[in-house]
This record gives structure tokens, sequence and C-alpha cells, in this order.
């Protein structure tokens, strides 16, 4: 009879056990992403989904909110000031911030990790150079630090978000440290991580864990969804997908806003056809950036008035882009001395106008420029499309070695990144000026808004700078892609921001059963 009882107890401990493990891995949320963190650590995560992982992982002073302006993290507050020609950022910070060993977080946490970031003997991060224009970190008091820098820089603020607050034991101090030897303070630790999944469990309990799932094939991405393998989705998926899944699927939510990538057509500007401002001006006017967003892209992107999307407020330029005219293309051309060959192709002088558009050899980027291709070969423009694997593509994107090619910016914060685009001390190897734009006026009001400090006055230099760019066609802006997340209709609280930031993860509620 004991024995009988005792067998009882323990099959309901095992039912009661297996219950409660099935209800912490309901509770936990399963995303994907469609590549690997490369490298885990603060120190040297690079790319997108290794840098927002870090964002949960690490607090950082400053990040961006979802109008792509500074709010604090660690601080209660910051100003800024200039002490002759240096630029000081004083922080007031947050008391009652904890490292995960129970350590109160101070001002003198901020030094160390400003002496981490910039250590050039052993640590050597991929973000020291940024953070070394800081020249000094003066601890006020346990919750008061300045930050002072030799000059004022734009960039000095944003580049902020890199500095993770972070402790590190002496003898742990060694070249590619890895994100096991580092003490964080930000509201996740990394529990497990693997080449196809990265696992993260909340330092506060009765938050969930969250699971990163790499998912490159978006086809499996679909099934993954539809089978409940997968909550919320953050990985790229074509348009084409996209549509089927909203048209074939439901118990699904769809989270979206337009991004602040930019997707962009290069010119060369020393070609001796690309030189002449009507022939860019007519080749953006052969482009039907509306009808390929609508049917190409289903709707997953607007149109690129500017370099800044709308998410960029002070830059956001309004209707500022080329609507499909192909008379007015003709008018340009003709304007130029071009006559159309028998073939229908303008040229001048005898010379046809002939140019090689090189791209990567990326499925969807490949069908969207055979689009553009066929709609500039309607309007007179022959066009030669070069697919080359990535390492050839990019080589020659940053060589200059093209004369259209189709690429895109992502990660960039604000208008300072204009100087390293297109400013004329930045042609390559100095900068990424890589179709040689070259204008004096432009450059003159860079060079203001990189001294200027009053944040009105400095956003006047770079709109106006960015007009000159519109204007004279340093790029054939294209569009900019919406950020989409893909959901189970359960995942509640759900608010996707402009760059993509895993941030607003921390508030999402898993009311899935």
């Amino acid at each position: 009879m004991q024995f009988k009882q005792l067998s009882r107890i323990i099959l309901l401990l095992t039912i009661t056990l297996f219950t409660f493990s099935e209800n912490v891995e309901a509770k936990a949320i399963k995303m994907a992403i469609s590549s690997a963190p490369s490298n885990l650590s603060p120190f040297y995560a690079t790319d997108a989904n290794s840098q927002n992982i870090n964002r949960l992982v690490h607090l950082t002073l400053t990040d961006f909110s979802k109008d792509m302006s500074f709010v604090c993290r660690f601080c209660e507050s910051f100003e800024e000031r200039m002490d002759g020609k240096k630029h000081i950022i004083s922080f007031k910070l947050k008391q009652d911030v904890k490292f995960w060993d129970g350590e109160t977080v101070s001002a003198k946490d901020v030094y160390n990790s400003w002496k981490y970031f910039t250590d050039k003997e052993f640590i050597k991060s991929k973000f020291g150079f940024g953070l070394s224009r800081i020249k000094n970190v003066k601890v006020i008091n346990n919750f008061h630090v300045e930050l002072i820098y030799d000059e004022y820089n734009p960039d000095n603020l944003s580049d902020l978000a890199l500095l993770k607050i972070v402790k590190i034991k002496k003898d742990k101090i060694v070249p590619n440290i890895s994100f096991k030897d580092i003490t964080g303070a930000g509201p996740y630790k990394i529990k497990s991580e693997s080449e196809l999944e990265v696992v993260l469990t909340p330092v506060v309990k009765g938050k969930l864990d969250l699971v990163f799932k790499v998912v490159k094939d978006e086809t499996t991405l679909a099934l993954k969804l539809i089978n409940k393998e997968i909550d919320l989705s953050l990985a790229s998926i074509s348009p084409r997908k996209l549509f089927w899944l909203k048209e074939n699927v439901k118990g699904i939510d769809f989270h979206n806003v337009e991004g602040t990538n930019l997707i962009y057509m290069g010119v060369n500007h020393k070609n001796e056809f690309l030189k002449d401002l009507n022939i860019r001006k007519a080749i953006s006017l052969l482009i039907p950036r509306e009808q390929i967003i609508k049917y190409k892209l289903k709707g997953t992107a607007s149109p690129a008035s500017s370099f800044f999307s709308e998410a960029f407020t002070a830059m956001y330029i309004e209707n500022g882009f080329d609507k499909y005219n192909p008379k007015e293309s003709e008018k340009l051309f003709k304007e130029s001395g071009f006559t159309k060959s028998e073939d229908g192709i303008w040229q001048r002088s005898g010379k046809k106008l002939s140019l090689t558009f090189r791209v990567s050899n990326n499925k969807n980027t490949i069908e969207t420029v055979e689009t553009i291709k066929d709609f500039l070969k309607k309007g007179g423009v022959d066009v030669t499309v070069s697919v080359q694997e990535w390492g050839t593509f990019y080589r020659n994107l940053k060589q200059g070695n093209f004369d259209l090619i189709i690429g895109q910016w992502v990660g960039f914060t604000g208008p300072a990144i204009l100087r390293f685009v297109f400013h004329s001390e930045s042609v390559p190897p100095n900068g990424a000026n890589r179709g040689n734009f070259i204008n004096k006026e432009f450059d003159q009001l860079i060079d203001k808004a990189t001294i200027e400090q009053d944040e009105k006055k400095r956003n006047n230099y770079y709109k106006q700078a960015l007009e000159i760019s519109n204007r004279e066609y340093s790029y054939i802006n294209l569009w900019h892609p919406n950020i989409i997340w893909i959901g189970r209709s359960c995942i509640k609280n759900i608010d996707v921001q402009p760059n993509g930031s895993f941030l607003p993860l921390l508030k999402m509620v898993n009311d899935c059963e």
C-alpha cells in the first residue's frame, strides 16, 4: 500500500514538474534572426544582430528614441558645454543601477569602461577609434561624470551608444576578450550561445527568456511561423514571401515602420556621360520608384526624398523624389546633345550611352536591378548588369570601380554621415565618396556644420548641404525599406523602431498559451 502511495506521489511530482517546465518554455519568446551574431563581446560586436543583442545585455549612457533623438539609459540627464575648444558632456547618472553581481554602477565604472574600450595594448576594441576622441573622463562624484573632448564633433554624443558600461577582472583583460569574462549591468544576461541560437535570460525574475534562432531560409521561416515554432520574426524576408504570409496565414500580425536605411543607385561622377548633371537627372526620371515599390516590393518601402527618411525629422525633405517622367528625361538628353540611334539608344558624337550596372549576387537585388535596367533601356539607356559575388562587388564598390551600382546605407544615426559619404576629402581611401562627387559649396556647408555647436544652426547647414546633394544627384536616391517584424497575434506591445533596434523587445508581452 505504501509503495502504491509513493508511486502516485512520484507520478504526481513528475507530471507537475513536466507541466511547470512546459509553462516555462511556453513563456520564453522565440525569435528568428537572419544571421548569427558575429561576436557577442561588446568590444567587437560590429554587425547589426550582435550590436542589437548587446543593447539588451549592456547599458549605455544614451541611445536613440523612435524619432532618432538621444535618450538617457544609464543617465538621468545630460548637458553639453564648451570650455574654449573643449567639448564637455556632463552626465547625471541613475543611482539605483546594479551590475549583475549586485554592485552599484557608479561614475568610476564609466571611467573604467572608457579605458577598456580605448585600450590599444590588450583589448583592442573595434570602437576604440571613435571613443578615443574622448580625451578624459572626469569623475565629479559617484553619480556625476564628465566626458571631455579636445574639440566639438556632432558624432561625440551619438558614438556613446557604443560605450557599454562593463566590469572586467584584471586577470581577464586579454586580446579578443570573451563576453563570458565581462560583467554587465543590462536587463539580460547571455544564458547560452551556439552557431544557430542565442538565449538571453532576464536579470529580474518574472521577465521572459529571449531566444534568438538563426533562420536563413525564408521558406523555413514561413513554416516555423505557421507551426508556431517562432513567436516573432526579426529576420529579413522578401516582399513576395511577406505578401504570401499576409494572404494565407491567420493568427500573425505585421509590425512595420519606415526604416532609416537607404537604398540608392551610386553613380560615377567621373564617367564621361554621368558627369553631366542633365544625364544623372534624366536617368533618375526613368526609374518608376512608386510602381516598383507597389508591385515589386509589395509596399514594403517608401520613396527616398533624400538620404534621410521621415524618421529624421530635422533632415526630412518632403516629396523630394523624382516621379517617373520619360518625356522630361527625353528633353534633358536632347538638351545635352544626344540623339537616338537606330536601335533606340541615346548617342552623342557617335558614341552610345552604355553603362555597366554592378550588383551583388543577392536574388532580390538582382531582380530589382533587372527591372530598373528594363525601364532605362526603354528610355534609351543601354545597361549591362554585372552580377558579382559579394567580396568582388564590395571591393569594386569601395574602389569606385563602377558606372552604376546599387547599394545600401545602414546604421547611421544622423547627418554627420554626409561628410563621410559626399565630402571631397572623403574620396577613397579616405572615406566613402565612391562616386567622386565634388562640390565646393557642399564641402563648405559640411565644414561649418561639423564645428557648429548650436543644434538649430548645425541642422540648417546640413539641410542646405543635403539639398545640394539632391539637386546635383550625388546619388540617385531610390527608397527606404520598412523595418518589418512578423509575430504571432498573442505577442503584444510590439513597437518597432526605424533603426531596427531590439530595445522594444524589453516591453513586449507574451499572451500565448
